[in-house]
């Protein structure tokens, strides 16, 4: 096989791979940002943000949080070990929903899968007496997540791919010695910097392999003297 075809070959594959990744129902998020507030018996304690490319979601929702360490009404004694695990998150309603680069209406829009934060560690509040402690932990947010958006003509499946390797940030207050601290706040962030444009480096390798190809296929070999 000619080097200029046998190029072609070897990169077809990864066009195709790129070219089903990019279709219209899968979607990338650049970052996920979740706020956690303390319970007060509503349920409506999370709020959350989905961004990427085209795609803007933002909603509010609830937990079940172990033990009841986010509930307003509890306190964690001093020197204690608090699994600050997220968990599902339920939703009730969307505020904004951008998908694609379509906007639709909140009410217009659903998860089919759950929206999952995994907390991977535990937090260790102090054996004193502080104003306020803050500590972080390695989480993860399930992926994909996959959801349907408008009706009729406009109606639209998604998958949403996540990055991965976020952190659970918490902060605490102390109320006394007898009580210990008190959650006042939670934040699970996780980004990622999009990457360069991987098809224009590929078409440009593939350009550079072919016109070498040509150059050596035109070459005129040397008459004997």
């Amino acid at each position: 096989m000619k080097p200029y075809l046998w190029a072609v070959a070897l990169l077809l594959p990864i066009f195709a791979q790129y070219a089903q990744a990019d279709s219209v129902s899968n979607l990338n998020l650049t970052t996920i940002a979740v706020d956690v507030l303390p319970n007060q018996g509503g349920g409506e304690n999370v709020f959350f943000g989905l961004t990427g490319p085209g795609t803007n979601i933002t909603g509010v929702g609830g937990i079940n949080c172990l033990k009841q360490w986010c509930s307003v009404f509890n306190t964690v004694s001093l020197g204690s070990t608090v699994f600050t695990n997220v968990g599902q998150i339920f939703l009730s309603n969307f505020n904004s929903a951008m998908v694609g680069g379509k906007v639709y209406s909140p009410q217009e829009i659903g998860f089919t899968s759950p929206l999952f934060i995994a907390v991977l560690g535990q937090v260790g509040l102090p054996g004193h007496s502080e104003n306020s402690f803050s500590a972080c932990v390695p989480a993860t947010v399930s992926s994909p997540i996959t959801g349907i958006a408008g009706s009729g003509e406009t109606f639209t499946q998604f998958s949403l791919n996540t990055p991965t390797g976020g952190s659970f940030c918490t902060t605490w207050h102390f109320v006394d010695a007898e009580n210990g601290y008190q959650f006042v706040r939670g934040k699970f962030v996780v980004s990622t910097v999009p990457e360069p444009n991987t098809l224009g480096l590929l078409a440009s390798g593939l350009a550079g392999i072919l016109g070498f190809a040509r150059t050596k296929r035109n070459r005129k070999p040397l008459r004997n003297a």
